[in-house]
């Protein structure tokens, strides 16, 4: 039995497929480059084929502005010409005035009278009425206002005030004893190596208080460095009020001070 194997034309091969393929791709970039070369050479036409449009331009002239001028220099000073000696003018002699004479006594009568005669003074104008009441105003006194008298305890209490002060302004009395704590005086090395010794006198005065107010160097011992250290321990002093019949007076003082290496 024979059998007829018929191929399926329907079906193509694959190498034809393949073959048809290709085709159709490079039928594709054909078209394409085909087509961007047609849309180039349009573009690049009408580009050419653009008219160029006319730009305008305005030009302004300005004109150039006129330097300033410099100023010309000085034309040099031509030297001054000597002047040629100028001859004398002839002056016309004046001719000689005749003067009045005047006679001595009338000048001393007209001296006279000028100076002896006063220079007029202005009449003084009448004082208004206001003017002359307001000295007398002022003249009048103020009407005194009795002041009242003091009651006679405030008298009294300000006696005892003025006592005080009549005794701080009084002058201090000597006395030959005051309750005063005066301590020893430093006796300076520098005077005991060299051998200085001597008696210093120390006046001092005591206030009210009992406070020291002055001090002054009555008897010096020669030696400066004594009598500071005499002087120091009178500042350095307590005491107390110097009293008389109770109440307290200034006080003088004299206190002596015996520097001696035997102490």
């Amino acid at each position: 039995m024979l059998q007829v194997v018929m191929a399926n034309p329907a079906k193509p091969t694959i190498p034809a497929m393949r073959f048809r393929r290709g085709v159709i791709v490079l039928g594709v970039v054909i078209g394409a480059h085909v087509l961007l070369l047609y849309l180039a050479v349009s573009t690049h036409d009408r580009m050419v084929e653009r008219p160029i449009e006319p730009v305008t331009i305005t030009a302004m002239l300005l004109s150039p502005q006129a330097e300033p001028v410099p100023p010309a220099a000085p034309a040099a000073a031509a030297p001054p010409a000597t002047p040629s000696p100028a001859r004398p003018a002839v002056r016309a002699k004046p001719s000689p005035k005749v003067q009045p004479q005047v006679q001595p006594q009338a000048r001393s009568r007209a001296s006279r009278s000028a100076t002896a005669t006063p220079a007029p003074v202005a009449p003084r104008a009448p004082l208004t009425p206001t003017e002359n009441a307001a000295p007398s105003a002022t003249a009048q006194p103020a009407p005194a206002v009795p002041t009242p008298l003091p009651a006679t305890a405030p008298a009294n209490e300000s006696a005892p005030a003025t006592a005080p002060t009549l005794a701080e302004s009084a002058t201090p009395r000597n006395v030959a004893h005051i309750d005063c704590a005066i301590p020893k005086p430093d006796y300076p090395d520098s005077s005991m190596r060299r051998g200085e010794n001597g008696t210093a006198i120390v006046r001092f005065v005591v206030g009210l208080s009992g406070r020291i107010e002055t001090t002054q160097l009555q008897k010096s011992s020669g030696y400066p460095r004594l009598d500071e250290a005499a002087l120091a321990a009178v500042h350095a002093s307590v005491c107390q009020p110097y009293r008389e019949n109770g109440a307290a007076v200034r006080a003088a003082y004299s206190q002596s001070f015996v520097f001696g290496l035997t102490e």
